[in-house]
This record gives structure tokens, sequence and C-alpha cells, in this order.
């Protein structure tokens, strides 16, 4: 199984397609390489505002699914910034609530990401894992290739 080949896939067909017409597994797979990619190399804050950020919602639920337990409570915590809904959908409106966050908020992201980066959960090992079992690139009636 070639994790960064399936993440790639999906990542194209949700560039093509947008993420509500991803299969579960493509959802997943997205939203889990999208949070640690961009969590890990630029924080929450550049997460939440770009373009990866379009999947915040899906993130606890993503990472859930492949069983980061301890990711899918940080991903829960960071997207409570937002308010109880959770952050927008919309880039625009979610790049705006962004740029208008108090320091306080600043801090509280900035905390997840010390625990995020003390995380002993292996993203990748348990996504390529969940890829593994879940047969993704098997759906019935396509090709796997």
């Amino acid at each position: 199984m070639n994790t960064d080949l399936e993440a790639q896939k999906a990542i194209d067909k949700l560039n093509r397609n947008g993420f509500d017409l991803l299969s579960d597994k493509e959802k997943t797979t997205v939203t889990v390489w999208l949070f640690e990619g961009q969590v890990e190399n630029n924080g929450f804050e550049h997460f939440f505002a770009g373009a990866a950020g379009d999947v915040a919602f899906h993130a606890p639920a993503a990472l859930q699914r492949i069983g980061a337990v301890q990711m899918a409570d940080i991903a829960a915590k960071a997207n409570r910034v937002f308010g109880a809904d959770g952050p927008p959908r919309e880039r625009n409106a979610r790049k705006a609530l962004v740029k208008s966050f108090t320091e306080t908020t600043k801090n509280e992201l900035k905390m997840l990401e010390t625990v995020f980066f003390d995380c002993p959960e292996d993203i990748d090992e348990l996504l390529e894992r969940y890829l593994t079992t879940s047969g993704v690139g098997t759906v019935p009636g396509e090709s796997a290739s």
C-alpha cells in the first residue's frame, strides 16, 4: 500500500469534485493527510486559514476513524475555538475569523500545537493500516488503478 499515492489520488478527486462527492474512505484519507501535514508544518492558524482548512470540520471524525483518538481530541479542541459549530466550511468566512482571533485564542492554538507534537500516536502508520484494511481503491465496479 502506498499511502502517499492513495492520499494524492483522493486530493486530486477532492480538487476535481469537492468534498461531498468523495467516498467515506477518501474523505478520511484527505482529511487526515491535510490535517497532519498542515498542522505539523504550519500550525493551526495556517491550517484553518488555508485551503486545507476546508476539511477541518471533518478532522475529529476522520482521526477517530483511523484510531487516532488523542489526535481526534486535539482536532476537536482546535475546532472549538470557532464556537460550538466549529470552523466554517467556506474558506473566506473561516479566514476572516482566523484574522480576528484574539491573543488568547492564538495562545490556545499554540498550546494545542504543543500537545499535537507531543502526541504519541503515529498518524502515518494508523492511516496506512486504515487504508490497507478498508480496501481503498477497490470500490465495486471501479478499477483499483
